[in-house]
């Protein structure tokens, strides 16, 4: 250990939501910690989300499908993924309402996308339940047949529509949460760089420290920590690979890409796409966000949005709103952002693929935290964090094991 330098309990690697939310849970706990973010704050997937903090209601569906077809362990996953998104809504609501807040959206039924109304309307209410449960205490409502629908939505197509729900969900300042999370771990004493590229680590085993390399302000500078964790999301194995992290990769990196119209519709929807996978039109101020598409691309520093993505979320857009004509020139903006699911054991196809989070070790002992969600972001944070100091606290004693305040405690800015 070199005399003078700065030892920091944990190191992150990664400013989205993944790492500033267990910035902030470390500092809360006396931990003394430092992030590292190679752009700006909040700059990659995580401002490139459907703007929704949501339940996730089709995993109702999903649970139902593989309860029906005996898989009682799946069945309960969803079932399970379900009620913690819900919580955790209900949490970040209360403790940054700013940035997260109560949103309607409408689901209709459709007769030729194979739903049962009677099923949706069930499910539904289960899912009303489900959120009175977790502190969503906001009613669902049911829209019998097809004149309710478009009352609310007057352009959507009414072929074959049967009815629909209105559920409470809830929408998100994505980038300003990150921000905002990321500030108040600075003010409980953390430190937190942009612009500061780790340009590799390496576990020191005589000392014990994981010993990082920054590009940072224009200098190479050097940090030691007793943790590290990487949180870069979409850049979690490259960040292993410069390390030369032996094993392959942990994610399955899914690309999905937004259109921003002018706003279209008063309400926001929940929709199906051509190839059955969910679709979402969300208001945001005078804008309509419409997304998303899901591909496979491995290089998150060359991302862009494709032509044929466009196409695919205008073709989708025309299916439900045929008499709107929306056309390339009506595009207001465009943007795309990799979602770092955590890889499966067998291979799947994308849409197929759990969105829970999860946590893996490297051989070094590198904690690499793959998945995370603006949904989630905070339990993530606090089993990290957990494992961190159950590992800690025979040298740092006065660690609190265990804490249970971050769904108490208001953002501080």
């Amino acid at each position: 250990m070199e005399k003078g330098r700065e030892i920091f309990d944990v190191a992150i690697i990664g400013g989205g939501i993944a790492g500033a939310g267990i910035a902030r849970d470390a500092a809360l706990r006396g931990l003394k910690v430092v992030l590292f973010e190679k752009a700006t704050f909040g700059s990659g997937t995580s401002s490139k989300s459907s703007k929704l903090i949501h339940g996730g209601i089709r995993y109702l569906e999903l649970a139902w499908l593989e309860l029906k077809k005996g898989k009682c362990h799946e069945a309960w996953k969803n079932f399970r993924f379900v009620f913690s998104s819900l919580k955790e809504s209900a949490i970040l609501e209360k403790i940054a309402p700013e940035m997260v807040r109560p949103i309607e959206l409408v689901v209709p039924i459709y007769k030729k996308e194979a739903q049962n109304p009677l099923a949706v309307y069930l499910g539904t209410l289960f899912y009303g339940l489900l959120a009175f449960l977790t502190g969503n205490p906001k009613t669902p409502r049911i829209l019998w047949g097809k004149k309710p629908v478009l009352r609310l939505i007057p352009h959507l197509n009414p072929k074959d529509l049967a009815g629909g729900v209105i559920i409470w969900d809830h929408i998100a300042d994505d980038k300003r949460l990150v921000e905002e999370t990321i500030r108040s771990a600075i003010q409980t004493g953390a430190q937190a760089f942009e612009h500061a590229l780790v340009a590799t680590y390496r576990h020191n085993t005589q000392t014990g420290l994981y010993e990082l390399t920054v590009e940072q302000g224009g200098a190479t500078k050097s940090y030691s920590a007793l943790k590290l964790v990487n949180a870069s999301g979409p850049w979690i194995d490259k960040v292993r690979h410069e390390a030369h992290e032996m094993g392959g990769n942990l994610i399955v990196p899914v690309a999905g890409s937004h259109i921003t119209l002018k706003k279209f519709t008063d309400y926001s929807v929940i929709l199906r796409a051509q190839d059955k996978r969910v679709f979402f039109v969300i208001n945001t101020g005078g804008y309509s966000r419409v997304g998303t598409t899901e591909r496979i691309h491995t290089d998150p520093d060359t991302l862009e949005t494709r032509e044929e993505e466009v196409e695919y979320l205008l073709c989708t857009l025309e299916r439900y709103f045929p008499g709107l004509h929306f056309e390339s020139k009506d595009i207001i903006a465009k943007d795309s952002g990799i979602r770092p699911l955590a890889k499966p054991r067998d291979s799947q196809i994308p849409h197929a693929i759990s969105r829970e989070h999860e946590i893996r070790i490297g051989p070094t002992g590198v904690i690499h935290v793959l998945g995370v969600k603006l949904t989630d972001h905070r339990r993530a944070a606090e089993e990290v964090v957990d494992r961190i100091v159950v590992e800690l606290v025979g040298i740092r004693p006065e660690l609190k094991s265990k804490k249970t305040t971050t769904h108490l405690l208001a953002l501080q800015s």
